[in-house]
C-alpha cells in the first residue's frame, strides 16, 4: 500500500496516509486475533485425536474412582491401598483432637506443602461433612461442634 504512493503523493497529505495505515494495522490485528482463535482450537482439536488415537492403541483408561469415606475401614485388606489425602489429614488431626491446625501446617506435616489448595478443598470438605470443625481465622479442628 505504502510503497505504491510517490514522494509528492505522501508529502502532500501524510495524516491521510498515516489514518490509513493505522487502520489497515487494526485489520490486520483483528485477523490475526481470528488465526490465534483457528490455532487454539486446531491444537484442541489434535489434542483430542492424539488422545483417541492413544486410547485405540492402549484401550481407555479406568475412570477414576470416589475417595471412599476416610471415617470407613477398608473391607477388603489384600488390596491395600495408599491412604486418601483425607484420611491422612483424619489420623494427623486425630493425633491431637484438640489442636488447631493451619491448612499450611496440615501441608506441611503431610509433606504437601505444594499442594496446599488442595489439602484446603480437602479440610474444607471434610468440615462441611462434619469431620472436622472450621473456626474463625481459617483454622480448623479434629472433631464436630457440640450439639445444643
Amino acid at each position: 500500500m505504502i510503497e505504491n504512493i510517490s514522494r509528492e503523493e505522501l508529502a502532500g497529505d501524510p495524516d491521510k496516509y498515516l489514518r490509513l495505515l493505522k487502520e489497515k494495522r487494526e485489520e490486520l490485528r483483528r485477523e490475526l486475533a481470528k488465526i490465534g482463535k483457528e490455532v487454539t482450537a486446531m491444537e484442541q482439536v489434535k489434542r483430542w485425536g492424539d488422545k483417541i488415537d492413544q486410547w485405540a492403541e492402549s484401550g481407555i483408561p479406568e475412570p477414576r474412582r470416589a475417595e471412599p469415606d476416610p471415617r470407613e475401614e477398608p473391607r477388603d485388606s489384600t488390596h491395600a491401598q495408599a491412604p486418601t489425602r483425607k484420611a491422612r489429614i483424619m489420623a494427623l488431626m486425630g493425633q491431637d483432637p484438640q489442636r488447631t491446625w493451619k491448612v499450611s501446617d496440615v501441608a506441611g506435616a503431610l509433606n504437601e506443602e505444594s499442594k496446599a489448595k488442595c489439602v484446603r478443598v480437602a479440610m474444607d470438605e471434610l468440615a462441611r461433612a462434619g469431620s472436622l470443625m472450621k473456626l474463625p481465622g481459617a483454622v480448623y479442628q479434629f472433631g464436630r461442634f457440640p450439639q445444643d
